[in-house]
């Protein structure tokens, strides 16, 4: 018998998946539904926590009209209950915010989200066709890719425009923004790895935190490099925050915006820890240097979408950059290419 993965050792919560067009209650004031989604990660989790002013929903989906019919079928069930109060949008992921403008044209509610991650969203939709491929370009022309990838790269334009509509003017929220509901009191933190400015809601009095991309269970969140900085140390952040986890044990319920929720965070932190480790290791082990490229085909052993390899490279490089930063690598520009040597 084959031994237990990490993710198996987890105790998930025991909540039935919502299907298409139901919510399913996690606690007193939160309701949790499920969208499809047209990637290899198929879905996402949206929430809608429950105040006295209105509901206010958490997450968005990507611009499509595939997204608009599947909020056909939960708004109304929500607005019957009582109104719309307000959009949370937790990072500027297009799979988080993409329908935020269309949503809030919907309901006439106000969006909320952390000042780094509205900034990145307006960077991103302020990108013409052209510059926006020329930046992807330039980074992939970095990363070692090949040349025809490259040259696709161009012809695609802003591919975040195509996942994300309008973005109206928005509420920042702080570390100091508290959300009141019916059943307690959800504070707000900022974190940074998965995306710049990751937005986290928890309520310390019950034990809920809803960690969204930042702390999945059955996945490894993807702690990548962005276009604007391909050299930044994201994965140092990212370790940052694992290692801050440790109070969060085995009474916290832990809410993801993918796949299914689970039972002690800090338990997941360390799984996470050892899996980057091991990533690491593996890219330490090369016995020649290596690109972006070199090291994405180490560290993912599938084949990939053109869409997936933006991911999987950033990643990679964010790896690379981390040795950098711990002095075991240094990093040259060979004909435009960066290229990893081991220290």
């Amino acid at each position: 018998m084959a031994a237990p993965s990490e993710t198996d050792m987890l105790t998930k919560l025991d909540i039935a998946t919502p299907g298409d067009g139901e919510m399913v209650r996690i606690a007193d004031d939160l309701l949790w539904f499920r969208f499809r989604l047209p990637f290899r990660l198929n879905h996402i989790n949206l929430f809608a926590l429950d105040t006295d002013d209105g509901w206010m929903l958490v997450d968005c989906g990507i611009n499509s009209d595939e997204i608009g019919a599947q909020w056909d079928a939960i708004l109304p069930q929500l607005q019957t209950q009582k109104p719309v109060a307000g959009i949370i949008v937790t990072h500027h992921h297009a799979d988080h915010i993409g329908y935020a403008g269309q949503l809030a044209d919907r309901t006439g509610a106000t969006i909320h989200i952390g000042q780094v991650e509205h900034d990145m969203a307006r960077w991103a939709l302020a990108q013409s066709e052209d510059s926006f491929a020329a930046i992807a370009a330039s980074t992939y022309a970095n990363f070692g890719l090949p040349q025809a990838l490259v040259a696709r790269t161009t012809k695609v334009g802003n591919y975040y425009r195509k996942l994300v509509g309008d973005f109206p003017e928005a509420e920042i929220i702080t570390t100091d923004s508290l959300f009141h509901t019916i059943a307690g009191r959800w504070k707000v933190r900022f974190d940074a790895g998965h995306a710049p400015g990751h937005l986290g809601l928890y309520d310390p009095d019950r034990r809920l935190y809803i960690a969204v991309d930042f702390l999945l269970g059955r996945i490894s969140p993807n702690i990548s490099v962005s276009l604007r900085d391909p050299d930044g140390d994201v994965l140092a952040h990212y370790y940052d925050y694992l290692a801050g986890l440790d109070d969060m044990g085995e009474d916290w319920q832990i809410i993801c915006g993918h796949d299914w929720h689970y039972f002690n965070g800090a338990q997941r932190a360390t799984q996470l820890i050892t899996h980057h480790d091991r990533r690491l290791d593996r890219l330490r082990a090369a016995d020649a240097p290596q690109t972006t490229a070199d090291a994405m085909d180490s560290l993912f052993k599938m084949k990939l979408t053109d869409h997936e390899v933006f991911f999987a490279s950033c990643e990679a490089r964010a790896h690379l950059n981390h040795l950098v930063t711990r002095g075991e690598m240094t990093r040259t520009m060979e004909d435009g290419v960066a290229v990893f040597h081991n220290s």
